[in-house]
């Protein structure tokens, strides 16, 4: 009896432990792809500002809004670069959100190209206006979605 009480005591310590690697994995893919559904929004709404007027004018609000959420979606990326599974939540989130924009075809490029991108660094609402790299970056970025 007091063996079956320590195999009972046991089991339900696995699966405690298994439920909760399960619930993390899918957290973090869930989080993942929220991250990449803002970028895949942003980019959106930056690559119409680029397409209309051939630059991206940080001091329009909605711009701002926009490259201040490709920047956030940017670190989260590059803190999760060796994740696999995060990366791949991430590029689905991207290619949802993008209206067409971003396709399965084009996502892991763009992907690559967001990871290289070093104007997307430490970009914050106070130095984001001014940060000429921020605005290079991203229209080099838009560059590679020119449809």
């Amino acid at each position: 009896m007091k063996r079956l009480s320590i195999l009972l005591v046991c089991f339900a310590a696995m699966a405690f432990v298994s439920c909760s690697s399960l619930s993390s994995a899918t957290s973090s893919n869930t989080v993942a792809k929220a991250s990449g559904q803002a970028c895949g929004t942003a980019v959106q709404g930056l690559y119409g500002a680029y397409k209309n007027t051939g630059t991206v004018d940080l001091t329009n609000t909605t711009n701002l809004n926009n490259a201040l959420a490709l920047a956030t979606a940017y670190t989260n990326l590059k803190q999760n670069k060796d994740n696999n599974e995060y990366r791949k939540a991430f590029t689905n989130g991207l290619i949802a959100s993008s209206a067409g924009l971003i396709t399965q075809a084009t996502a892991n490029g763009f992907v690559d190209k967001l990871l290289a991108s070093s104007g997307l660094t430490n970009v914050n609402t106070q130095n984001i206006a001014q940060t000429a790299s921020t605005v290079a970056a991203i229209i080099t970025l838009l560059n590679a979605l020119k449809q």
